[in-house]
């Protein structure tokens, strides 16, 4: 609501190194009508606030305020519970793109759920949102946005992580929450290790979901990632006999497939009519690593391969609307201004050549080939967008004892299994769960889950336990009809 009256904010701050003192003022704001029916359809409450904050900490007489946007779910019974703070990811999704999810919940019938839109996304302000996005090349766009936000007096070197963490920090003050349970996916998982570590007394337990721990850099791990991913595909489909029987050395079919496809691109066509889009081997291979984040993506990708190895290419269009249908755009919510500054403020710009990269035992030349580009594209994105590095602390893995429950899909091509496995490995009362059938992003792939999380929520120096655990299995693949041939 730009035109709500907010109140003034005083905050004054120590070096970020030490402890902050904060007083912040709290100013209850009409939520969104489009919140309002969403919580409406599902009989629940909601309730919006704002927070003014320094854009810049260390400059207490400034006069460019960080003004946050706050949803809060309560719970639906009154269990004394600590709340949940959803630390949302990207970077530069806001959690308030969140509520259907948590309403749907049933962890919102025992915890109230708090959804802080981070300084610079979502409904807070100032944004930035770039909408110049899409105009052409990155420069096209990327040097606009840039100078439209700082003609408008925005420090872009204020959007980064510690600024985040501190404003999380000054927020529970400010809402008089003792302690909370963190939630924190993908991105949110890097903040709220952060925030455990910078203010344990405030942390009472922490889920990680796709663990992004520092000092891990996606582009850096961004070729063999994906290459796990796909071997983890190749190696379940081999271990189950069905698979392996229908879709024998599906590893070596899926290169020949990448091959063939280079080499004479195929016409793809949509329920018999012509796209007028061919489709390359290269750019199948990304679709392929990019919609394994997708639970339900998983067990059709065999067939798919098969169908493009025998030069069947009609199911492709449908095949990736009907996957990418559930899941909302993020460039529909994210704030490209903010990934940007989050994104080469922790060094992106330093990221290893892709070359180097590409040398790596477990990287085919396939998949280097196509990551080479994305992460010149990245680095090319950040000489543009000319932020300084964020504080040196970001390279070092944190370490803590606030109790830590870390959710991992084996199949996540961005933040994988291995990443909890390190950040473990710094956490004293942590419990790792792999999910061995699930992409990127746990919570809201399995139901089992948020069970977890409930069960385990209630007593967090316990190990985690719930019935729904000895369910989980690999991906079921789906069969070629026998109709098909």
């Amino acid at each position: 609501m730009r035109g709500c009256c907010l109140c003034l904010l005083l905050l004054w701050l120590l070096p970020a190194a030490g402890a902050q003192e904060s007083a912040v003022e709290i100013a209850a704001v009409a939520c969104p009508e489009r919140f309002l029916a969403d919580a409406g359809a599902m009989k629940a409450r909601i309730s919006c606030s704002r927070a003014l904050m320094p854009e810049d900490r260390q400059a207490p007489g400034t006069k460019r305020w960080v003004n946050h946007f706050v949803l809060r779910i309560p719970p639906e019974t009154e269990a004394g519970n600590a709340p949940i703070l959803h630390l949302s990811g990207g970077p530069g999704d806001p959690a308030s793109a969140d509520l259907r999810f948590w309403l749907g919940s049933p962890l919102h019938q025992e915890y109230e759920i708090i959804l802080v839109d981070q300084r610079g996304t979502g409904l807070s302000l100032p944004s930035l949102d770039c909408p110049e996005y899409g105009a052409g090349e990155d420069a096209v766009w990327i040097r606009p946005c840039r100078q439209r936000l700082i003609e408008q007096g925005v420090d872009l070197s204020q959007f980064q992580y510690l600024s985040v963490v501190w404003d999380m920090h000054d927020l529970l003050v400010a809402l008089e929450l003792e302690n909370v349970n963190l939630y924190g996916n993908s991105y949110g998982s890097r903040l709220a290790l952060l925030l455990s570590s910078t203010v344990p007394e405030r942390v009472r337990s922490m889920v990680l979901d796709g663990v992004y721990p520092p000092p891990r850099n996606d582009l850096v791990e961004l070729a063999s990632n994906s290459a796990g991913a796909l071997e983890r595909l190749f190696a379940d489909c081999q271990a189950d006999a069905a698979c392996d029987e229908l879709y024998p050395q599906l590893r070596d079919m899926f290169y020949r497939v990448v091959a063939k496809m280079n080499a004479a691109p195929p016409e793809l066509y949509h329920l018999g009519e012509s796209t007028g889009r061919t489709l390359n081997g290269d750019q199948f291979l990304a679709w392929t690593v990019g919609v394994m984040r997708y639970q339900e993506s998983i067990p059709i990708l065999p067939l798919l391969i098969a169908s493009f190895d025998a030069g069947v290419y009609d199911l492709f269009v449908l095949i990736d609307e009907l996957l990418k249908m559930p899941h909302w755009n993020d460039r529909d919510f994210r704030s490209e201004g903010f990934e940007l500054s989050v994104r080469c403020s922790e060094a992106a710009q330093s990221a290893v050549s892709p070359r180097e990269e590409k040398n790596e035992s477990s990287v085919s030349e396939a998949v280097a080939r196509v990551i080479d580009p994305i992460v010149r594209r990245l680095r090319d994105q950040c000489e543009l967008w000319n932020v300084p590095a964020a504080p040196g602390r970001i390279s070092r893995a944190v370490e803590s004892d606030v109790p830590a429950l870390l959710l991992s899909g084996a199949y996540d091509p961005a933040t994988p299994p291995h990443w909890a496995q390190f950040a473990a490995e710094h956490l004293s009362r942590s419990w790792r769960v792999v999910f061995p059938h699930v992409g990127h992003g746990v919570l809201a792939s399995d139901e089992c889950a948020g069970e977890l999380m409930r069960v385990w929520y209630s007593n967090p120096l316990q190990k985690p336990d719930a019935e729904c655990l000895s369910s989980l299995k690999p991906p079921q693949f789906v069969e070629q009809d026998q109709d098909d041939g």
